[in-house]
């Protein structure tokens, strides 16, 4: 069971969410708590991106936390017009690894 807590929302915005609930015959609470966990989840994602693209995390630490695969991580890179933090001396360091 969710813990109550209690928002101010913009009375238009909230008038906005009544009309598409009822027409969609929706509960309005379930609705908005979707709708949190949505924006939540994606806010999460950049978030973790940035600190990605700031050098604070690996590809593999915003991957355990947002459980993506390595694919999944460049495809959201690339919607998000994000590139990897990937330098020259990366490259040659890779490139001097035994194979």
């Amino acid at each position: 069971m969710g813990k109550p807590t209690t928002i101010r929302i913009p009375e238009d915005l909230l008038n906005e969410i009544d009309r598409f609930v009822q027409e969609s015959k929706l509960d309005r609470s379930a609705y908005l708590r979707e709708v949190l966990r949505k924006g939540f989840s994606l806010d999460k994602q950049d978030r973790l991106l940035l600190k990605y693209v700031r050098k604070e995390l690996s590809q593999m630490e915003v991957c355990k936390e947002l459980k993506w695969d390595t694919w999944e991580f460049l495809t959201q890179l690339k919607a998000r017009n994000l590139y990897l933090n990937v330098e020259l001396e990366d490259w040659l360091d890779a490139a001097e690894l035994p194979s």
